[in-house]
């Protein structure tokens, strides 16, 4: 009787060809996914630069009034980071600019060099800060004004968001964006930050006589003064 003599596949040769049939099906899904388009990042906030177009932003006023930046495009605008808090900014003190009566002569001379400019005090304090409440810093503002004998729009940035992509460090510090929304000067309110000489030199005032010649200001940064803005974090 004759011996079969029928080829046979070992087990092991099989089982092999599937495993490695598995793993090629594996390190093809893998690289498919490695080379796959990674998830879109949000968008990093736009940076104020000085020579470059102002960061957009929308705020409400004290008055409930919403704003954006966009509404005074073709008017210079100056914004002054304002705290009712600060001796060099809101509060009652002698180096105060809003007490011993600078911001209102700064915005008198600056209505004689450009009658349309706008100007703006913006106030980043966080809610919770000396545990004021939203109500708090709308009425403190208020009496500020009313005290100085001022009529500014104070806008409200509690959360931070508009001060921290300026860069906003100090109340007062001061922006001043041309015409075409190109931010021209950064800095200081004045020389004076001890609010005692005579004759300060005025950045922001020399800034706008220079947007108006057709001219860079300079300097067009400068060193601010003042408190620290109030931030949450």
């Amino acid at each position: 009787m004759r011996t079969s003599t029928r080829f046979r596949t070992p087990r092991f040769h099989i089982l092999g060809g599937v495993a490695l049939a598995a793993v090629a099906a594996f390190s093809f899904a893998a690289g498919q996914q490695d080379t796959a388009t990674p998830a879109a990042k949000p968008a990093t906030p736009q940076k104020a630069e000085v020579g470059k177009p102002a960061p957009a932003w929308t705020l409400t006023d004290t008055k409930g009034t919403a704003h954006n930046l966009s509404d005074f495009k073709g008017r210079i605008v100056v914004m002054e980071w304002f705290s009712p808090y600060c001796p060099w900014s809101g509060a009652e003190a002698p180096q105060s600019v809003h007490y011993n009566g600078r911001a209102k002569r700064l915005h008198e001379e600056l209505k004689k060099v450009d009658p349309e400019v706008v100007y703006l005090l913006v106030d980043s304090t966080h809610i919770g800060f000396r545990q004021k409440t939203h109500e708090d810093l709308v009425n403190d503002a208020a009496t500020v004004l009313s005290k100085t004998g001022t009529a500014f729009p104070v806008l409200l940035d509690s959360t931070g968001v508009v001060g921290k992509a300026y860069d906003a460090r100090t109340t007062p510090h001061v922006f001043v964006i041309d015409a075409e929304g190109v931010l021209r000067y950064q800095g200081a309110f004045d020389s004076d930050r001890s609010g005692r000489e005579r004759e300060p030199t005025n950045y922001v005032l020399g800034a706008v006589k220079a947007i108006k010649a057709g001219e860079t200001p300079a300097p067009a940064t400068t060193r601010p003064w003042g408190c620290s803005v109030k931030y949450a974090d």
